[in-house]
């Protein structure tokens, strides 16, 4: 762990060489003829180098061993013949089963081949020297495989009125072409080696066009690949053109088990493009035992990140559950499909941020259309991490955590919650996931980043606040210090107005140091900065901002509330009807208008004078940084919650006055436009200022963003 006054056990910060595994022995039990159909012969002229290699690389990505022969890892050294003395330990165990493990994948590669080639590669010790010399041997692909054709300037001259016509999907025009030159069927009519099949598939215009095209072509033109590979087939995928898919897998279904030039099948196409309807067909014509296969090894790892990457988490539920080792894959560049899911933070509901204020209040009963499909991505995401989670619950301590903890810091960063939980209650090691660099755990993670659902996660745990209120990062940071720099402008923005942000920074300072001994409330870090001070530091350019928003406002509303207390005190001495010229007494007195005009202007008079005196003391505040965080928000809570009592009440008293004067009249029908446009005043200021009044209320009033989010135990 990092440097703390308290000394605690991490599973997830100690050595490798500390956790000996075992050798996986459900590695010994591979068929490698169920992924290898024949043995690389070197005949030169039917050289299968191509295949072969397409094959044992499935193999080999579907058991998470690529390592052993792509130079990941240095050669595993043979273990000692005689035993030494420290034999037992960690370091000799996991060189041991590095060694079995290359090994085993090195009896692979050489079953796999025929006698003529393996005689040259025999006398080599590790996986990774056969397969370097079998890729000197057979240097590349492209030495071996038929120059690639291409469209010249004649040939795209001659066929232009075919490619007319297929775009127009004019299929008798089309067919006097074909009739009259029988090349003109497989003719690359575009620069893009595109043949009238594909560009008549991927108009997706006249399905008649394709039907009738494929009719009359043979089935080894179907497999024709343009420019990037792509065959018709990826070509619907791409488009999304499902019936044509259909008429081309009903003529020949391998198509689904070609690859493009970059290695993706049709499946992946219609993933990337999002299309879910082709893809759901395109994955239930695609047979297990097909080889090569998009379900397996990287190319499958590479498909269901693919389809996380387009919210089709229905799609990602099935793949996984059925394709259960895509879960423990991971690429060169470390990702794996738990990492996806946690970089999508609007997947779930603690990350959504397209709801607006009513869209939340209505999110738990609402059957509305978009709304319940935003529910229903979120449980299908969480559905989704349960089952990546459960699928790897068979990885050894080493395999499991170089996926988790990148997982868990990324899910901390970006507030996802739901990630977290599920990880530590499949793997509780995962709490302490740290990251290399920072020495940061999850926590700390979490505060610098204001994710306030994954720190409320420390109240659901028992003794945990306490270890973490004495470990530093590798700054020598707190806690606190972390709270004490400035958020994330994009966590910042979700709060309105700059006053309201520097308070909501204020409480998680306040937050955080709860949770801290003493001594480290006070503890300064490498920079020999305390807490308080870095919080002043970071907060100076806000703090300032803030006393100009607060400034700003209280003007506006202050010219309002003025103008709304001269009016309805001249009206409390100018009473409709006019009074008695002997008394002074008003004529109207009686009346029950009269009353109501009465009271509403003089409640309309000293609210507006309440709010006045809440805003003038606004504008004269000292703005120190505690007075962001009670003070200064119950004054301007005050003030617009009096100065719209201030608006009601008044409109209230002219409405009565107006009756008072034309409700016995000829043109009564006057009262009907007048009230109605005495809610426009009111209701402008609704809309225009609630949401304002709402967020100050909340903020300052409300059970606030900290606390116990459920009874679920953490930790």
């Amino acid at each position: 762990m990092a440097s703390s006054t308290t000394t605690t056990t991490n599973p997830s910060s100690s050595s490798d060489e500390q956790q000996p595994k075992p050798f996986p022995n459900h590695l010994s039990t591979v068929n490698v003829a169920n992924f290898v159909s024949s043995k690389l012969s070197g005949v030169k002229n039917s050289n299968n180098y191509i295949s072969w290699k397409q094959q044992i690389l499935c193999l080999i990505e579907s058991q998470d061993l690529l390592r052993f022969i792509d130079g990941t890892i240095p050669p595993p050294q043979p273990p000692p013949k005689v035993p030494s003395a420290t034999a037992a330990d960690g370091k000799d165990v996991n060189n041991d089963v590095m060694w079995r493990t290359d090994r085993l994948v090195k009896g692979w590669i050489l079953g796999a081949l025929a006698d003529p080639v393996l005689k040259n590669v025999i006398k080599f010790t590790t996986a990774r020297d056969v397969w370097s010399e079998l890729e000197k041997m057979f240097p590349s692909s492209a030495a071996s495989a038929p120059p690639r054709p291409h469209a010249t300037q004649h040939e795209w001259r001659d066929y232009l009125p075919l490619y007319r016509a297929t775009l127009m999907g004019e299929w008798d025009k089309a067919k006097r072409i074909i009739d009259s030159d029988p090349n003109a069927i497989k003719a690359r009519i575009a620069f893009t080696l595109e043949t009238s099949l594909h560009i008549a598939v991927g108009t997706g215009k006249a399905l008649h066009f394709v039907q009738n095209l494929v009719d009359i072509m043979p089935d080894d033109l179907l497999g024709v690949t343009d420019e990037l590979g792509y065959t018709p087939l990826h070509v619907s995928a791409l488009t999304g053109n499902t019936e044509a898919a259909k008429i081309l897998i009903g003529r020949r279904p391998n198509l689904l088990c070609v690859p493009d030039n970059n290695g993706s099948f049709p499946v992946h196409l219609a993933a990337l493009s999002a299309h879910w309807e082709t893809l759901w067909y395109l994955i239930s014509e695609t047979k297990d035992d097909w080889l090569p296969s998009p379900y397996l090894g990287q190319t499958g790892r590479k498909l269901l990140c693919i389809v996380i990457d387009a919210d089709m988490f229905d799609v990602a539920l099935y793949l996984a559950s059925k394709y259960t080792h895509l879960a423990t894959l991971r690429l060169g560049d470390s990702t794996s499909a738990l990492q996806r899911i946690a970089l999508k933070d609007s997947a779930f509901s603690s990350g959504d941020k397209s709801f607006n204020f009513w869209e939340k209040i209505i999110y738990s009963v609402s059957r509305a259309k978009k709304i319940h499909r935003r529910k229903q991505i979120h449980q299908q995401a969480l559905e989704l991490v349960k089952c990546l989670c459960k699928n790897m619950e068979s990885l050894d301590y080493r395999s499991a955590s170089g996926i988790y903890v990148n997982v868990m810091l990324t899910a901390a960063r970006l507030g996802v919650h739901e990630v977290i939980e599920e990880l530590v209650a499949t793997f509780p090691a995962a709490i302490y996931s740290r990251n290399v660099n920072s020495k940061q755990y999850i926590f700390h993670v979490a505060v610098e980043n204001r994710c306030e659902k994954v720190f409320n996660l420390i109240y659901q745990t028992s003794n945990l606040k306490h270890q973490y209120s004495d470990l530093v990062d590798k700054s020598g940071n707190t806690l606190l210090h972390l709270a004490g720099r400035l958020a994330p402008s994009h966590k910042l923005n979700l709060v309105s107005g700059a006053a309201l942000q520097m308070q909501r920074e204020i409480q998680w300072f306040q937050e955080v140091k709860k949770f801290l001994h003493p001594y480290s409330r006070e503890r300064s870090n490498k920079d020999g900065k305390t807490p308080k001070m870095v919080f002043t530091e970071e907060h100076v350019q806000l703090k300032a901002d803030g006393e100009k928003w607060m400034k700003d406002t209280s003007n506006s509303c202050t010219i309002a509330a003025a103008l709304i207390t001269t009016v309805v005190f001249a009206a409390a001495i100018t009473v409709p009807g006019g009074n008695q010229s002997d008394s002074g007494f008003p004529l109207l007195y009686g009346h029950a208008a009269f009353i109501l005009f009465a009271v509403s202007d003089a409640i309309s008079l000293f609210t507006s004078t309440t709010s006045l005196l809440m805003f003038l003391s606004i504008l004269t505040s000292r703005y120190a940084e505690q007075d962001f965080l009670y003070a200064l928000p119950k004054r301007l809570c005050i003030g617009l919650v009096t100065l719209f009592m201030s608006i009601c009440f008044m409109m209230v008293a002219f409405s009565a006055t107006v009756y008072l004067v034309f409700g016995r009249a000829e043109k009564d029908w006057i009262l009907i436009p007048v009230a109605v446009l005495a809610c426009l005043p009111v209701t402008t200021f609704v809309l225009l200022q609630f949401p304002l009044l709402v967020d100050v209320i909340s903020n300052t009033y409300g059970r606030g963003i900290f606390g116990k989010q459920s009874n679920r135990p953490f930790y």
